[in-house]
């Protein structure tokens, strides 16, 4: 967020600590890039890519800016990296993996995303990487070890994609449709960001082409605690043909 014409333009000087792993020559070029980034007005925080290090894992340097006249540390502080509208990657960094971040100042961060934070190959992507700060709310993904390493990346890859929704009620988010030879399976996240946790009996979903339902699916009990979301399989007993275009119906 820009400030507006009438606030104090700043540009907060860049730090180093002793700890950083920074050789003398390359100081200035961490210095010509902070003076290309945007100013800031006073009390804003913003944060920049700086350097893409190594993509597996996936570790860059970001620059951290701070117009806050006090020093503070963040906690549980999340971080998005995209490429386009694409999400990359996401982390949560504790207070432990974020240093003291000082009054008026811009601060180098070393970032490390393991595999479960990076949810696509870095050869799929067109567009240049940037990493943003994110103001979801819904703070527990439960993903169930029956799903695929592949399937839990996607499963991640909507939930942190997609904003957070209304807090009077829970909602259903489908994350994908895959034909198998014999039947057709979907993934689906209940999400509910209320403050109680969702004991929902059974669900049952239609499976469409085009205004036409094929088959039906149902699921057991579901457990979803406050402020969290779950993933659940379907399976349809339908051989789909390769040009059929489906999608899921909720029936309650």
């Amino acid at each position: 967020m820009q400030p507006s014409t009438d606030s104090v333009w700043i540009q907060p000087a860049l730090y180093f600590t002793e700890d950083m792993p920074i050789v003398k020559e390359d100081e200035y070029v961490f210095r010509y890039a902070v003076n290309q980034l945007p100013k800031l007005g006073p009390g804003q925080l913003a944060i920049h890519l700086f350097q893409v290090l190594q993509t597996d894992p996936l570790h860059v340097i970001a620059l951290f800016q701070n117009t806050l006249d006090q020093q503070f540390q963040l906690n549980d502080l999340v971080v998005l990296v995209l490429s386009g509208d694409q999400l990359v990657a996401r982390k949560t960094f504790t207070i432990e993996e974020v240093p003291v971040l000082l009054p008026m100042a811009t601060l180098p961060l070393w970032l490390e995303f393991s595999e479960e934070e990076r949810f696509v190959d870095f050869e799929t992507l067109d567009a240049p990487l940037e990493i943003v700060f994110s103001n979801e709310h819904l703070s527990d993904l439960v993903i169930d070890d029956a799903f695929t390493l592949s399937e839990q990346r996607l499963i991640r890859q909507v939930a942190f994609s997609h904003p957070t929704p209304p807090t009077d009620g829970w909602s259903l988010l489908p994350v994908s449709i895959f034909k198998r030879e014999q039947t057709v399976e979907a993934i689906v996240l209940v999400r509910n960001p209320n403050e109680q946790s969702l004991e929902l009996a059974s669900l049952t979903f239609e499976l469409v082409s085009g205004e036409q339902t094929v088959s039906t699916a149902g699921h057991g009990s579901v457990h979803v605690s406050a402020t969290s979301e779950t993933a659940i399989r379907l399976v349809f007993d339908y051989m789909a043909p390769a040009a059929d275009s489906l999608a899921l119906r909720y029936r309650p």
